[in-house]
């Protein structure tokens, strides 16, 4: 185990406060020396914080995610709670918990936490919404007289905003409170009943279409695409969900990456799990905790560890020009980890990972081995396009970069920015350009673009591109979703299942002609 991996794992009280137990620990010592018959007592410090403990596993009848049987989700709550979650969501855009009882396959969970999940995709609802740290004006249209240049479409089933399809950067669905069983739902099952889970699983999602021209088998099939690659995933499935006694509507629902999810994965204790938030930015500011509360939610061993590991990550990459970048980054990141991720990424065209305006990434530090590894989340914006990804160059390999206008597009004459939307000084503000995460985009394309990483980027481009394309497992994937999703009473599979599979066909090909000439 390295040092700096090693100093990782003392407890945060001690290291926030190492002077004063050593300085309290000289003075015990000096005292044992002049008076020798005090008994000394040990100086001991709590982990009581450092993992969920699971009390009440509740199993229920049928394993939830079990893609080959029908599910019912049922939610009931308060109405009055209900109106008060969402006075507070649109006074603040602050997601209010609200107590509920889950009833899952004829299984009654009492006392569960459920609020609102996402960002964009609530734009409709009227919260405030941030892009890069900026915050985003209520019902922004596109601007009289703005066309898309001459050969360039939407993705089918894509709107831009203003046409009912979502909210901010069309990448909202259309959401309203009036239709809570619609609504893109959190449960934490130990919220208000410490250390109670359901199957082992402390959350699960319901989760949403973005409108981004993903259809609701987009996000299964990447997931089971990220399962054969053999990284890091988590599991989905589809049932009928009704609240409070309305109709039922089919729903995607997804396990999430919390405590449960690491232990089952990693082994809890072994490392860090940190969430990459919405907005948050990837940069070095100071070796302070508080200054990246905004950035990072930090997810397993809490009150035992912090976000320090990130720190001196940060730190070093802030500071490290390119030649250091490529002779030291493998002393900071798990390279190969690192390498299939960004190779997953652009194989099934993740246009929101974690360079997306999004922040749709997690990240792992392993105390055994001191290093970061990025994990794939959210993947309802993948396999929509059959041709380059963001950060893709005609070689496949990076260079391309991101955030520049398609060939031919223009900014209309006479456009202006929305009302309530001002042009901060020097342009797009950090992190909007193109719409890159801040700094997080930045990270991955220096990656990309350095011809250290070539070779073991592209070993991983072509593992992955035979196991998820040439060996057949994408239009496997189709057929196990579509047939799931039609077992809970999905509406238009076939259509939205050969649409896919076009998609994927297009996307092997073009691959195989860019492999073949690089």
């Amino acid at each position: 185990m390295s040092a700096k991996a090693l100093r990782h794992r003392i407890p945060v009280s001690v290291r926030h406060y190492w002077r004063l137990i050593a300085g309290s620990i000289g003075l015990v010592a000096v005292l044992v020396l002049a008076v020798g018959t005090i008994r000394v007592s040990a100086v001991v410090t709590s982990e009581a914080n450092e993992g969920f403990v699971v009390t009440n596993d509740v199993q229920g009848t049928v394993d939830l995610f079990d893609t080959t049987v029908a599910h019912e989700i049922s939610l009931e709550y308060s109405e009055d709670d209900y109106q008060q979650m969402i006075d507070t969501f649109q006074d603040s855009g602050e997601k209010e918990w609200v107590k509920a009882d889950i009833t899952i396959d004829g299984v009654t969970i009492n006392d569960v936490g459920i609020r609102l999940k996402g960002n964009s995709t609530l734009a409709s609802l009227g919260g405030e919404i941030t892009v890069g740290g900026q915050e985003m004006p209520e019902n922004m249209e596109m601007p009289e007289g703005m066309e898309m240049p001459e050969g360039m479409e939407m993705p089918e089933g894509m709107e831009m905003p203003g046409g009912g399809e979502g909210g901010f950067g069309g990448m909202g669905s259309s959401l309203s409170f009036e239709d809570p069983e619609s609504l893109p739902w959190l449960v934490d099952f130990s919220r208000f009943v410490e250390g109670q889970v359901y199957q082992g699983n402390q959350q699960i999602t319901l989760r949403v279409d973005s409108g981004m021209g993903g259809s609701t088998l987009t996000e299964s099939v990447a997931l089971e695409l990220i399962e054969a690659s053999g990284e890091p995933s988590y599991d989905w499935t589809y049932s009928k969900v009704s609240v409070n006694g309305s109709e039922a509507v089919t729903r995607r629902v997804v396990d999430a990456m919390d405590v449960t999810w690491a232990d089952e994965e990693y082994g809890a204790s072994e490392g860090v799990l940190y969430k990459g938030r919405a907005g948050g930015q990837f940069a070095y500011q100071g070796q302070d905790p508080s200054e990246y509360e905004d950035d990072f939610k930090q997810v397993t061993m809490e009150g035992s560890a912090d976000v320090q590991p990130l720190i001196d990550f940060l730190e070093w990459l802030d500071s490290a020009d390119d030649a250091t970048f490529d002779a030291e980054l493998a002393d900071w990141v798990d390279v190969e980890s690192f390498a299939n991720y960004t190779a997953l990424q652009n194989l099934i065209v993740n246009t929101d990972d974690m360079a997306g305006p999004g922040s749709n990434y997690y990240l792992w530090y392993d105390y055994d081995t001191g290093l970061i590894s990025v994990i794939t989340w959210d993947l309802d914006l993948s396999l929509t396009n059959a041709e380059l990804a963001p950060g893709e160059s005609g070689s496949i390999m990076g260079g391309g970069g991101m955030g520049e206008m398609p060939e031919g597009m223009e900014m209309p004459e006479g456009m202006e920015m929305p009302e309530g939307m001002e042009m901060p000084e020097g342009g797009m503000p950090e992190g909007m350009g193109g719409g890159m995460s801040a700094g997080a985009g930045e990270f991955k394309q220096r990656f990309l673009d350095s011809e250290a990483f070539q070779e073991v980027y592209m070993e991983a481009y072509n593992d992955l591109y035979e196991r998820i394309y040439a060996s057949g497992a994408a239009e496997e994937a189709v057929d196990t979703v579509s047939a799931a999703a039609e077992r809970n009473g999905a509406a238009d599979v076939a259509s939205s299942a050969e649409s896919l599979k076009t998609v994927i066909q297009q996307r092997e090909e073009f691959l195989a002609v860019q492999l073949e000439a690089s």
